[in-house]
């Protein structure tokens, strides 16, 4: 995003809620400064604005490497939503010509754009941010008219399959969050409960983003496993210990485990007789 798009813009003006600052309270101060800047310039997440890590390190007096990292992070942590789509490449050669393009210029390549969260990338890096479609707090968005008959009917049944599949406990929170969105609207709803059930999807994104929403999942999760018995118990109470929530986003495959695991060990005090400075 230019700095000439940015003057164009009209200021909007979207009201942080409580829930909103109690949800950053776990981000470093440098992830905070980034998700403001990026909430300030689209507070209502429906600009599908592209940002330069450059632009971003120098408005906020940061560095590009610490700009880069914030962003992957809060990408990991569901925060907002990112796509890669430029990078400056430069190729190593003996001679002191190199060589300078975005991708996609001159080669056809139809893989589609991935999150960063997936792979490292260059701080000269251009990043598109993507919110869910879905309203936070006060938004401008009026309550969903009624679809047709048959178009209600399998919303119905989609709904009522989802909201079966999460545990009795993430399935109250998850409730108790819509609801409460939904007396935030501008014009709530009538019947709230049909309401969530008519946005759940986009609903459940921002859940899954909220604090209440990560720890009701990671709960929900943790109950599937059985740590105790489990082979990697002592590998990972040890990685757990030293390294904490870094340890537990870093292998993208493994990350929903992890998450599961460290909460249960922490939860339980499983540390406790099995790590040399927790006595039993």
């Amino acid at each position: 995003m230019t700095s000439e798009q940015k003057v164009t813009k009209k200021p909007l003006f979207y009201p942080l809620t409580h829930e909103e600052v109690l949800d950053l309270k776990d981000l470093t101060g440098v992830e905070i400064k980034v998700f403001l800047y990026v909430r300030t310039l689209d507070p209502f997440g429906d600009r599908n604005l592209e940002y330069s890590v450059t632009v971003v390190a120098e408005e906020l007096g940061l560095s590009k490497g610490a700009v880069s990292k914030a962003i992957k992070s809060l990408d990991a942590k569901g925060f907002i939503h990112v796509e890669l789509t430029r990078v400056k490449i430069r190729i190593k050669a003996d001679t002191s010509d190199v060589a300078s393009f975005p991708i996609g210029n001159n080669v056809s390549h139809s893989e589609p754009a991935f999150p960063i969260g997936n792979q490292d990338f260059s701080e000269e890096t251009e990043v598109s941010y993507k919110k869910p479609e879905f309203p936070i707090g006060n938004d401008r968005q009026p309550e969903p008219s009624p679809d047709k008959a048959s178009s209600t009917l399998q919303t119905n049944k989609t709904y009522t399959d989802f909201i079966h599949t999460l545990s009795e406990g993430e399935r109250e929170i998850f409730l108790e969050f819509g609801r409460k969105k939904a007396a935030n609207l501008p014009h709530p709803p009538e019947l709230p409960d049909k309401w969530i059930a008519a946005n759940f999807t986009e609903l459940y994104k921002y859940f899954l983003a909220s604090s209440a929403g990560r720890e009701a999942k990671q709960e929900a999760i943790a109950r599937k496993y059985d740590w105790e018995n489990d082979p990697r118990l002592m590998d990972w109470l040890h990685k757990a210990y030293w390294e904490g929530h870094p340890w537990a986003i870093a292998d993208e495959f493994e990350r929903e485990e992890r998450l599961a695991f460290l909460m249960w060990a922490q939860k339980t005090n499983a540390y406790a007789g099995r790590i040399a400075d927790e006595p039993a």
